[in-house]
């Protein structure tokens, strides 16, 4: 026998969890790798300078004859702390106390630790300042030095990676207080080489990252290290045409007729068309109702900017190279017509940073933190977190770096 459903939904509670829930941020590393030493000087000013040596060679002497002088020279390098960061929001009185968490609260960790990413991306940048290198030619792949090639990562070939990367440093006299950064990619290939037996690493606290010692490196883990690629872009798009960064769309329209966001106009030349292009990614100069002039780009929505933060393109005319910092990996993609112009398979790099630490400086006068200012004549506060930093690889810690380019694609 059937019944009739009663309907008492009206009189259902419902309830609120006690918490939020959790966000998952990037753990920093920069805070036991940089050194620091130049803050107490830099407390007050903007500019630390520290000037380096020539090096003056030993000659053979032969008695009775003249010798040749030679003469030394110093070179000055500077760090600037001018870069400043900041992350605001602004905040009701009544929806502050209305508020079921306390939404300041709840906010000012997330937004420090938000800003900490922000100096840790810049830190692991530094990969470009590095001396030496580990690339697809040090590893065995073929090709030929400077090509920019890099390397795909296997259990065959990770210890390689490793005894490489401490053979230049070796040779560059650089001995004690190593470190290496690497991301969740390679410790799954190093995890499959060791047969996923951690202890082999050695006890790790999980400070900053670290997690354990391997070759005579501190292992930290990273999904923020520096990240590049590069598209070629020799013949002209065409309308429809994509190119896919991090989830994000660009479409080629036909020129003049760039319509919907994240739409660029190809022009009439190859090299119009990837200036537009790599504005559209910059947001360079988005055209807007009444300003400029039509045949540029269309902005991309907020929610693809934010996923865009950190990368930034770089014309080379016949192609675009991009340089991500801060993203760990990015996956990249196109539907472009011409057969050439595509994504160059062997220079999508994950770029993992190794060498002595402190060789990075930073000198941080205002750490990231969160304050709470009043707004005359309105019944709310503006929330703001800031920082005020600078960084600087000097000379002598160049030749304390390596940059190890391993294939993105290849995972």
């Amino acid at each position: 026998m059937a019944y009739a459903s009663s309907d008492l939904t009206a009189s259902f509670k419902e309830f609120w969890s006690r918490t939020m829930q959790r966000k998952h941020y990037k753990q920093d590393v920069y805070r036991a790798l940089a050194s620091f030493r130049e803050e107490e000087v830099l407390q007050r000013g903007d500019t630390i300078n520290r000037a380096y040596q020539n090096t003056l060679e030993v000659k053979d002497y032969t008695r009775g004859t003249a010798f040749t002088t030679q003469f030394p020279q110093d070179t000055n390098e500077q760090l600037t702390v001018t870069t400043s960061k900041i992350l605001p929001f602004y905040m009701n009185d009544l929806d502050e106390i209305q508020h079921n968490w306390g939404i300041i609260k709840s906010r000012a960790e997330e937004l420090a630790v938000q800003l900490g990413n922000e100096l840790d991306g810049d830190f692991l940048g530094e990969y470009d300042q590095a001396d030496h290198y580990v690339a697809n030619y040090e590893m065995g792949g073929g090709g030929s030095a400077n090509d920019g090639i890099g390397f795909t990562l296997t259990t065959a070939n990770v210890q390689k990676m490793f005894s490489t990367v401490q053979k230049k440093l070796a040779r560059a006299n650089v001995f004690k207080d190593l470190f290496f950064v690497i991301t969740p990619d390679v410790q799954d290939v190093l995890l499959q080489y060791l047969a996923g037996k951690e202890s082999a690493l050695g006890d790790s606290t999980g400070l900053n990252g670290h997690v354990g010692k391997y070759y005579g490196f501190d292992l930290y883990l990273s999904n923020a290290t520096g990240w590049s690629a590069r598209l070629e872009t020799a013949t002209i798009a065409v309308d429809t045409d994509t190119v896919v960064i991090n989830g994000v769309t660009f479409t080629a329209d036909a020129d003049g007729a760039a319509v919907g966001a994240g739409h660029w106009s190809i022009q009439g030349t190859a090299a119009l068309c990837t200036a537009q292009l790599v504005d559209a990614i910059n947001n360079g100069q988005a055209y807007a109702a009444g300003v400029g002039a039509v045949d540029t780009y269309i902005e991309i929505t907020a929610a693809n900017r934010t996923l865009m933060h950190g990368i930034v393109a770089t014309d080379g005319t016949t192609y675009l190279t991009l340089k991500g910092e801060g993203v760990g990996y990015v996956a990249v993609s196109e539907t472009l017509s011409p057969a050439d112009d595509i994504w160059t398979t062997t220079k999508q790099i994950q770029h993992c940073l190794a060498g002595k630490k402190g060789a990075v400086y930073m000198v941080i006068q205002k750490r990231p933190n969160v304050e709470v200012k009043d707004i005359y004549n309105d019944l709310g506060k503006n929330v703001v977190a800031w920082t005020l930093y600078g960084l600087k690889t000097f000379d002598d810690g160049d030749a304390e770096l390596v940059d190890c380019r391993i294939r993105s694609d290849g995972y």
